[in-house]
């Protein structure tokens, strides 16, 4: 039930990502008709998640066995949601750019751990790669550059009227580092049979594609649009990883 209220509550943030992302660019660009529909779609998939981070919560504290394992998250996820859940109801549809960014950038940061979750609850009875610690040490490393680059794209989307060329010069850096090394790390995983793989290596090929689309061309809508989703499942996946290989097995 752990697991499956994970996935839920990650599928969920996905949900809250591609609408935002959405709605930033129908406001940057004209007032999209589907906009309303884009922001009822926010609206419910956030609170849905709410609901979804609550029971994980819940079922976190009431086993001892996740309480040791995932309690301490479970607990920062709840409090991140509430978090944003006040600031939505503070802000409104129309926040000023530093509501705007702490609303982004957590939501990102409420995705990576919800994704670490569900890593370390539906894993920590499987075989573990013979290097898991290893591994687990490299897609911290990744996840640490994708929230960096993430907190730049956010200041860069909300905060910054103007182009500043040193912060798009680490967001582009950060971001190159961040795929390169989600693409080795599925490379790796491949010769382990992991279903994770597949996602590293086509999220760290796809990511830099879109963001280099959407910059050359002058933001191009769909590029703009797979951009973030293509970062957060970077985010996602390496979080993932990390939160299986960090687990430490159960025994009976």
């Amino acid at each position: 039930m752990f697991a499956a209220a994970a996935g839920v509550a990650l599928a969920l943030m996905l949900a809250v990502v591609a609408a935002s992302a959405y709605i930033r660019l129908s406001l940057a660009a004209d007032a999209s008709a589907l906009l309303p529909v884009a922001r009822g779609v926010h609206r419910a998939a956030a609170t849905l998640t709410a609901l979804a981070v609550l029971v994980l919560a819940v079922l976190a504290w009431r086993s001892p066995g996740l309480r040791a394992r995932a309690g301490i998250a479970a607990g920062a996820a709840l409090l991140l949601t509430l978090a944003l859940s006040a600031l939505g109801v503070a802000t409104g549809t129309t926040p000023p750019p530093p509501a705007q960014f702490a609303n982004l950038y957590g939501g990102l940061l409420l995705l990576a751990l919800l994704a670490w979750l569900g890593g370390r609850a539906l894993d920590a009875d499987r075989a573990q790669p013979p290097d898991a610690p290893k591994l687990a040490r490299l897609a911290r490393i990744g996840l640490a550059l994708g929230l960096v680059q993430a907190a730049l794209g956010a200041a860069l989307a909300t905060l910054v009227r103007a182009p500043d060329a040193l912060a798009l010069s680490a967001h582009v850096f950060t971001g190159l580092a961040t795929a390169a090394l989600a693409f080795a790390l599925g490379i790796r995983l491949m010769s382990a049979g992991a279903p994770i793989a597949l996602g590293l290596i086509g999220a760290g090929f796809a990511a830099p594609i879109a963001g280099t689309v959407s910059a050359l061309i002058d933001l191009a809508p769909a590029a703009a649009l797979v951009h973030p989703l293509l970062g957060a499942a970077t985010l996602a996946l390496l979080a993932r990883l990390d939160g299986r290989c960090s687990a430490r097995p159960r025994h009976a």
